[in-house]
């Protein structure tokens, strides 16, 4: 077998493992426009990177004319094992950096990526819907905040120390526990007629699609990690998403 067949094989098998992972982080642990909010395109651009480019090239190489069967297969198997190496973990990478949360506190929705969460010394959640994270997201949820002693104690741990309020899981709760609190704390039409007046073009647009009114949602700020702010549109009567706009809501 020529060098230039070996390597077009591998690049074959190579290109079908880097579709399949592809799906698989773009439509499976992310959701779109999701994916561009916490660095999915570099993992995906180091996946097929190493996977469809270094391989076969790797392959290439090797298969010099003049090599014993023996050599061959120790050099294409030591490839395939390094290729594999690295799939797994960029798969991993992928998989523990999936957005699982976006959790409402004060006004404000933070995304939470799995890694983030299962910290040493945090409380876990006791309730059913939280006890094991979701396979993609983000779900939109809130917080209830601890009144007890020891509970608000340990809030102001948390907060000093960085975790913050919004990756405890302890106290995650469903948006719709939380609607009353999300009343009055949204951006008004006025505000973002102000602030951002094209934002407010596509919110209008939406509702008029939804058959809503501004008095049936809410406008809050999505804040994206390090990558600035999204608007999140909450119809606050049934206390689920109707969209996330990629426009800052100021």
């Amino acid at each position: 077998m020529t060098r230039t067949r070996a390597a077009l094989i591998h690049l074959t098998i190579s290109v079908a493992l880097a579709v399949a992972a592809a799906l698989l982080i773009v439509f499976g642990w992310y959701t779109l426009p999701h994916f561009w909010l916490v660095g999915g395109p570099l993992l995906l651009a180091l996946i097929v990177g190493v996977d469809v480019i270094l391989g076969p090239l790797m392959t290439f190489i090797v298969c010099a004319p003049g090599k014993s069967r023996k050599e061959l297969f120790f050099d294409l198997s030591l490839i395939g094992l390094l290729q594999a190496a690295a799939l797994v973990y960029g798969l991993h990478a992928s998989y523990t950096s999936r957005l699982v949360y976006a959790v409402y506190v004060d006004g404000v929705f933070h995304l939470v990526k799995a890694n983030e969460l299962g910290i040493a010394g945090v409380g876990k959640s006791k309730r059913q819907e939280f006890s094991s994270l979701p396979l993609s997201g983000p779900h939109f949820i809130g917080v209830q905040l601890p009144t007890t002693a020891k509970g608000v104690s340990d809030l102001s741990f948390y907060r000093t120390t960085g975790v913050g309020d919004f990756r405890v899981p302890e106290y995650y709760v469903p948006l719709a526990e939380v609607r009353q609190q999300m009343v009055g704390h949204g951006l008004s039409r006025e505000v973002l007629a102000k602030r951002n007046p094209a934002l407010l073009q596509n919110v209008d647009a939406l509702l008029s699609k939804s058959r809503l009114k501004w008095t049936q949602v809410g406008v809050f700020p999505l804040d994206v990690l390090q990558r600035g702010t999204y608007t999140v549109v909450v119809n606050m009567d049934e206390a689920t998403v109707l969209e996330v706009l990629s426009q800052p809501p100021k």
